[in-house]
């Protein structure tokens, strides 16, 4: 299943090209393992955000008091693919970083699961394109 998850969702949905940008997070799970694989082998520059071997960059979510700096740093021109399966306050972060044309593979938000109030998503009218 993870290898068709990741197959699926980053080919038919995030059509990557070689030399792009692409976010996963939650990318130490089997899925974003893969999907890092995946897109490094494709050509692309690749973050994660988990220590994930194989990838260009890795950052831990947990540690970094402002996501959003995180992915400008790791991303100053943006991020073209972002493959989602966390939401709440990472895909706020993202949605500041993507890049005109970007797209978005939603393959879970696990930051969710668990709430008695889901995070609603603030950013998604304040996008800032690069």
């Amino acid at each position: 299943m993870p290898g068709m998850t990741s197959y699926a969702g980053f080919y038919e949905v995030g059509t990557p090209k070689k030399g792009e940008y692409v976010f996963v997070s939650a990318a130490s799970g089997a899925v974003g393992q893969l999907i890092g694989q995946i897109a490094k082998f494709e050509g692309c520059y690749v973050v994660g955000s988990a220590e994930s071997a194989g990838f260009d960059e890795a950052f831990n979510y947990k540690e970094e008091q402002d996501l959003n700096a995180a992915l400008k740093r790791y991303f100053p021109k943006g991020i073209d693919v972002y493959f989602e399966r966390v939401g709440g306050k990472m895909l706020d972060a993202v949605l500041l970083n993507m890049r005109h044309h970007g797209r978005f593979v939603v393959c879970g938000m696990i930051s969710q699961y668990n709430l008695d109030e889901p995070e609603g998503i603030k950013n998604l009218l304040h996008m800032g394109f690069k």
